[in-house]
């Protein structure tokens, strides 16, 4: 975590004073009240989000809580040491003019007015005012690209390296953005980075800052001016911090594209101070997003209507969730295309009944399935959320697939839900308030007013033939093939010909697709692959025979 202590003392200098209770006082209460809204804001997630098995990852939040909470016994330590002045001198009398208590007093002034709480403060206040779909607080990016894997915007855990080079690495603040976007928070204020302009001899007449920022412009992000390599202790943090951010930023990829890099800078101010100027033109000039002179509760001050509250009281309604949450629905497109992994999942029996009771002729599979469901239905929490209100196409391929393992070994509900999920059968011809009526009587969860039935069937190689045609696929579609069985070639590469959201289980094969596209960038930096949304759980047929494979 970025500590801002300096800076924050070197501001307060200027308040008036008051005394180390007060000032203890007034920061134990402010840095409840931010730790409550924390906690608010995890039970939130917890709620509302079925990961339960990477809850914790899904908003990654515990090193912002950790500080924080850090932070509140450190106050508290101080207080008990401003108690105990606060005693000694009723000891000796009000009278008494006491130099020793008087320069330990001002010692826990001073680091009272250095806490890092003021920085913490501004993180989560941009968080909440400024930021949507906030995935991570304080999270460490890495410019080796083997160390950043991503798979549908979610860090892939599984292919960490066992060491990491910190010197290679940048920490963001804030990824919000559904993990698309990074922000940097930097306190610095107008007078510490002239200091250290001048420090560090820092000069860039107009002729350099602008043939430097062409130079950055030109290269389309293939390069950065100072070598990644080589450490330059003459430059500004700021503009090192900058660089480090787009270097990582550059390592990672979520959905096919490098996260978008900014830094707000609350205390500096555009258009007074041309060589200030000159440097946040130059952080710019890398592709950096920079906002300076953002309004952020100064927790020095009295403010009486904020220290009346009781942070006891908060409630989710203080907390603008509706856009701080994570929305991995937010760019889903009004078709989406289901994989033949979810189609069972749809009509399976244990999507769709309660209470099932474990049987000894049931797959090991299916009893941790059962297990799982019964704490998080997967209807409810996930797919319904995922498809309702939304036109839902299978490929013919899939189709024949899913209704070969249901007329297999599915159980007669789970062939019925089959024939209304695709208007087939005794279910053709019937229109969608009919089919929905059908599917209640065979459900015990609440089957949602928007779903659309029946789904349609499509013809995959049609669409897939008419895109090749038209060139619609980049070349690397190539390679993509060449990894992709028949059924995945029908699924996958249709909804990449239509453009539409593709959703699936089948971790397995996105990595393939996801990895091929990657290695077979080159310097393509605009290059996408098949749009895709990973289930993280299936579920299988109850019919399962227990020595089948899942």
């Amino acid at each position: 975590m970025e500590n801002n202590t300096n800076d924050e003392a070197r501001d307060a200098s200027s308040t008036t004073r008051i005394s180390a209770t007060t000032l203890s006082s007034r920061l134990i209460h402010h840095c409840r009240f931010l730790l409550a809204e924390i906690d608010i804001f995890q039970n939130a997630i917890a709620s509302r989000f079925r990961r339960h098995q990477q809850q914790q990852h899904l908003v990654e939040m515990r090193l912002l809580r950790s500080n924080v909470a850090s932070e509140l016994r450190t106050l508290e330590r101080l207080a008990a040491d401003t108690q105990a002045l606060v005693n000694e001198r009723a000891k000796k009398g009000d009278n008494d003019d006491d130099a020793d208590l008087e320069m330990r007093e001002g010692r826990i002034i001073h680091t009272l007015r250095s806490s890092n709480l003021s920085f913490l403060t501004a993180v989560w206040t941009i968080a909440k005012e400024r930021c949507s779909g906030v995935v991570a607080f304080s999270k460490r990016f890495y410019w080796d690209k083997d160390e950043n894997k991503v798979v549908d915007g979610k860090e892939d855990r599984q292919a960490k390296p066992p060491n990491k080079d910190k010197k290679k690495s940048a920490f963001v603040d804030i990824v919000y953005g559904n993990g698309e976007d990074w922000l940097k928070v930097s306190t610095v204020n107008q007078s510490r980075l002239l200091f250290e302009m001048a420090e560090k001899g820092w000069e860039m007449d107009s002729d350099e800052e602008e043939d430097e920022a062409s130079s950055t412009r030109n290269d389309q992000g293939k390069e950065l001016p100072i070598n990644q390599d080589e450490e330059d202790e003459d430059q500004l943090e700021l503009i090192t911090m900058a660089l480090d951010m787009i270097r990582a930023s550059r390592a990672t990829r979520v959905r096919y594209r490098n996260p978008r890099v900014h830094i707000m800078a609350p205390k500096l101010e555009e258009g007074k101070v041309p060589e200030i100027d000159r440097v946040l033109n130059t952080i710019r000039s890398y592709g950096v997003t920079i906002e300076c002179k953002i309004q952020i509760r100064d927790i020095f001050t009295e403010d009486k209507i904020y220290e009346t509250c009781d942070p006891n009281s908060i409630t989710e309604n203080d907390l603008p969730l509706s856009t701080m949450l994570p929305n991995p629905f937010e760019k889903f497109t009004h078709v989406i295309n289901v994989d033949c992994t979810l189609l069972l999942a749809l009509v399976s029996d244990l999507s769709h009944v309660q209470n099932i009771e474990p049987s000894p002729n049931f797959h090991r599979a299916i009893i941790r399935q059962i297990e799982v469901e019964d704490e998080l239905p997967l209807l409810t929490t996930e797919l319904w959320p995922a498809v309702v209100g939304r036109q839902l196409v299978c490929t013919q391929e899939a189709a024949k697939r899913m209704k070969e393992i249901v007329y297999t070994i599915g159980t007669e509900t789970e062939r019925k839900r089959t024939a209304i999920l695709l208007g087939e059968g005794d279910m053709e011809g019937l229109d969608k308030d009919t089919l929905l009526g059908e599917l209640r009587k065979l459900s015990d969860h609440s089957v949602p007013e928007k779903l659309i039935l029946p789904m349609k069937v499509v013809d995959a190689h049609a669409e897939i033939g008419a895109a090749m045609k038209q060139n619609k696929f980049p070349p690397v579609i190539s390679k993509v093939t060449e990894i992709l069985t028949d059924i995945n070639y029908s699924v996958f590469l249709y909804g990449w010909a239509s453009d539409i959201v593709t959703i699936s289980s089948n971790k397995t094969v996105v990595r393939q697709i996801e990895a091929t596209i990657e290695d077979n960038r080159g310097y393509d930096n605009t290059l996408e692959g098949p749009k895709i949304w990973i289930c993280d759980t299936a579920r299988s047929l109850i019919g399962k025979e227990k020595h089948r494979k899942p």
